[in-house]
């Protein structure tokens, strides 16, 4: 039996040596003197908040216990880690328009979360504007006799959350079309947090129970409480841990487990 070798021609020492065009002609420093400017700094979450909150509406008390019917069990849709949501119907501040369906969640000062995450998800969601990510219509921040009173008022999603049609079997199944819908439009709202806004937003709180779903079953993120600003001024990591495992239903096959760059476990059940 015969081998062939073949060997390749290497460069000679003068070609490896021979200067190139860049090496005789090495780019001359810039003198203009606006590139020896630092760059402005970038604008954080408390600074884009700060310009959009005239946005928001500024609830009473008085008006979400009437829009809630005193806060009325029968109108109870959800209830988490921040406390109860409620079902309501809130008058608009134009008096000629029809009420408006919103979902009113009460913080429970004796929950797993406060005001600080109630602060959070009232500057994160005040800045940040996309089809699927849920909208925050206004808030309540009065303190009582009996304590704080911290209330959000959101967009109504009358086809609840993502769990509920993934673990209620009183629901109709979802085709795999739908599911497909929820899984890339939940993936379109992580990846403008991410990547499409001004400001880095970690969600840190992914799971199905806070993926909503509107009349058409579009998705939309909700609960921001836990979220936190990207790395900023050069730095590459900030603490990512994840605080509602507990509440987190791991797994069901399939499942769709992804890694990003933040180092954040997003995981999205499909069946």
């Amino acid at each position: 039996m015969m081998c062939l070798f073949f060997k390749r021609k290497s460069k000679s020492d003068s070609e490896l040596q021979k200067p190139t065009k860049n090496s005789l002609n090495p780019p001359l420093k810039s003198t203009n003197s606006l590139s020896s400017l630092p760059s402005p700094s970038p604008r954080g979450v408390r600074d884009l908040y700060k310009e959009n909150q005239h946005n928001f509406r500024i609830f009473t008390l008085r008006e979400l216990i009437d829009a809630t019917n005193g806060f009325n069990r029968m109108l109870k849709i959800g209830e988490g880690g921040f406390g109860s949501v409620y079902r309501g119907t809130i008058t608009p501040l134009h008096q000629h328009d029809d009420p408006i369906l919103v979902a009113v969640k009460k913080l429970n000062t004796r929950g797993f979360q406060g005001h600080k995450e109630w602060l959070t998800e009232v500057q994160f969601l005040g800045i940040v504007n996309h089809p699927n990510l849920v909208k925050l219509l206004g808030y309540c921040s009065v303190d009582t006799e009996r304590g704080i009173q911290r209330l959000l008022v959101y967009e109504f999603m009358p086809n609840k959350s993502l769990e509920d049609h993934l673990f209620n079997h009183s629901l109709p199944h979802l085709p795999w079309n739908t599911r497909l819908h929820i899984m890339l439009g939940a993936a379109q709202g992580l990846d403008y947090l991410h990547h499409g806004f001004e400001v880095q937003v970690i969600y840190r709180d992914f799971k199905s129970s806070n993926v909503l779903l509107d009349k058409s079953f579009h998705p939309k993120l909700s609960d921001f409480g836990l979220a936190r600003e990207g790395p900023t001024g050069g730095h590459t990591h900030v603490s990512t841990a994840v605080s509602s495992l507990h509440t987190i239903y791991l797994f069901s096959i399939p499942s769709l487990c992804i890694l990003d760059s933040l180092s954040t476990i997003m995981v999205l059940e499909l069946i």
